[in-house]
């Protein structure tokens, strides 16, 4: 993987600035690049690495990659998600989502995949040199029709437009003074890989999971035809630290309790390799933009997972972003337009998703039963509204 470096002599320009190479970043640079803009990524790390677990990449941001041309090497590199099943760990299934039938109308079944593995993938699309590693940004001044931007390597350079792509704890957002308070949902959570584990039978390896108990949840699906993705969140204060072996105590304790049917998934995990992450999100920003200096992904809306759709949020971000750009030109309203495509949907699942959050964990079985009876008997209607909700792609810069 090659990325620019060292200091410069002369000030070079770029059509767009980008700091974050995650998967927001990379995919806006792929829009951009495809439609004729110059681009420069800067990121903070050395390289990339096979960081992080696994990620679902739902209907939505599948049609976003099939416009830009690389679904089909999506999909190569991960594994068809076709049934999602949400159970209770005491009565079973609540709700099952058959993501063939979403595929027919919305052209794509959600694909598993590992983070590092979609991360290389839409890092190889990009042109020779576009990320500078080792590189973040300093400082920047707005004059004019340009940003004016001091970077770590002691280089500078001139953008039309900045993008902040990095991330929950965005830099940019800080430097731009748009604000960001944190909001902890009262969880924190494991991730991981389960190499060669056996969990599910040949007939619904195709199938996801995710089951309730009091306190805690467990969910999983595979990402290749050997590794699974799990993930597990479990009421508990904000900021806690636990060594490897204090995780997997706990895990075994929460698998043991409530998810014995599960445990392979922990029994299949590296000792050091499960991943703690409060939950949190941001409280809704004022603006996501001050001038040619915005926010895509998670710096300007970071949600809570419970939907699945923090990264699809920011793949449709780029792609919304790269089509304003090319209808508009680069200027501070084409962030105004941006934020006026994206302001509803990503509210409203941000909202969606927090709420779900609060009724995932209950406590009482009385409020337990009632939920998910209240979650059997949800008319179908609804359940197709959010459905579209989720995922059409209905922002369009005309």
């Amino acid at each position: 993987m090659s990325a620019a470096s060292g200091p410069e002599k002369t000030v070079r320009h770029f059509d767009v600035l980008i700091q974050g190479a995650g998967i927001g970043g990379l995919t806006l640079a792929i829009a951009l690049q495809q439609r004729g803009y110059k681009i420069q990524i800067v990121e903070r790390a050395s390289r990339l690495a096979e960081i992080g677990a696994g990620i679902w990449m739902a209907a939505n941001p599948m049609q976003v990659f099939a416009r830009l041309g690389i679904a089909e090497k999506v999909i190569e590199a991960g594994w068809a998600v076709r049934l999602l099943r949400l159970q209770d760990s005491r009565s079973g299934d609540i709700q099952t989502t058959n993501m063939s039938q979403i595929a027919t109308k919305y052209g794509f079944e959600t694909i598993a995949l590992h983070r590092g593995v979609l991360q290389k993938l839409l890092f190889e699309q990009i042109d020779e040199d576009t990320v500078r590693f080792d590189c973040e940004i300093r400082e920047f001044t707005q004059n004019g029709d340009q940003v004016y931007v001091k970077l770590s390597d002691g280089s500078s350079c001139t953008a039309a437009l900045v993008v902040g792509a990095d991330g929950f704890n965005s830099q940019v957002r800080r430097m731009a003074e748009l604000g960001g308070e944190k909001r902890y949902s009262g969880s924190s959570s494991y991730r991981a890989i389960a190499r060669g584990a056996r969990v599910l039978p040949d007939d619904a390896k195709h199938e996801a999971y995710e089951i309730w108990a009091k306190g805690c949840r467990v969910g999983f699906s595979m990402i290749n035809a050997d590794d699974y993705y799990w993930y597990m969140t479990f009421d508990a204060p904000a900021g806690g630290v636990s060594s490897a072996s204090e995780m997997r105590s706990h895990a075994e304790t929460l698998f043991g309790t409530y998810f014995p049917q599960w445990v392979g998934l922990l029994q299949s995990t590296g000792a050091k390799d499960i991943l703690r992450t409060d939950i949190s999100d941001l409280k809704p920003l004022t603006q996501w933009s001050s001038g040619r200096i915005g926010l895509i992904g998670d710096a300007a809306h970071a949600t809570t997972p419970n939907l699945g759709q923090g990264g699809a949020m920011a793949v449709e971000d780029a792609l919304t972003l790269a089509d304003t750009c090319v209808k508009i030109g680069l200027h501070e309203m084409t962030w105004q337009r941006f934020e006026q495509l994206r302001r509803e949907k990503v509210d409203w699942t941000v909202a969606t998703s927090w709420s779900i959050g609060k009724i995932c964990h209950l406590h009482n079985p009385v409020l337990r039963a009632l939920r998910n009876i209240a979650l059997k008997v949800t008319p179908e209607s609804v359940t197709q509204k959010q459905v579209q909700k989720i995922y059409s792609l209905d922002s369009n810069p005309d």
